[in-house]
């Protein structure tokens, strides 16, 4: 399926476990410091809507890196579409793609200028947790299959 027209694209990052498979180390209790995000247990799951209608997609991916990105927006969005992000540094190459990019700075305090801004995306991702809060875990195997299944609104 290819949005075209005005599309919005978010990242959210989900934790994932070793639902199903025996864990390489057990897993750590009590309040110990854990040094950054703990990226290595999160997934970036990316969020396509199309506005003017109610189509969106799911993607779950390796990284988010521009190469990703690109990736996700050359098979999923028609070129010469408008697309709306925020400011993560993955999204920096979109206007050469051949879309017109639009972001809005979530950093400065902003979410919102005019018509520029991903609030549907963002709202969209919070089924999506609500929907994955519900499974007790989901696997790092089957987090494809996982953002296939999520229903959306």
């Amino acid at each position: 399926m290819k949005l075209s027209g005005e599309v919005e694209v978010d990242e959210a990052y989900v934790p994932l476990g070793y639902k199903g498979r025996k864990q390489a180390r057990p897993r750590r209790r009590g309040g110990g410091r854990r040094r950054g995000r703990a990226a290595s247990h999160k997934r970036p799951f990316f969020t396509l809507v199309e506005r003017g209608s109610r189509r969106a997609l799911f993607l779950a991916e390796e990284s988010a890196s521009s190469k990703v990105v690109a990736d996700v927006l050359l098979r999923h969005v028609e070129r010469g579409s408008v697309v709306y992000t925020d400011e993560f540094r993955g999204y920096r190459r979109v206007s050469r793609l051949g879309y017109e990019h639009l972001s809005v700075r979530h950093s400065g305090g902003v979410y919102a200028v005019w018509h520029v801004h991903v609030n549907s995306a963002e709202s969209v991702n919070w089924h999506l947790r609500a929907f994955l809060f519900f499974k007790r875990g989901v696997s790092l195997w089957r987090a494809v299959f996982y953002a296939f299944a999520a229903p959306l609104l």
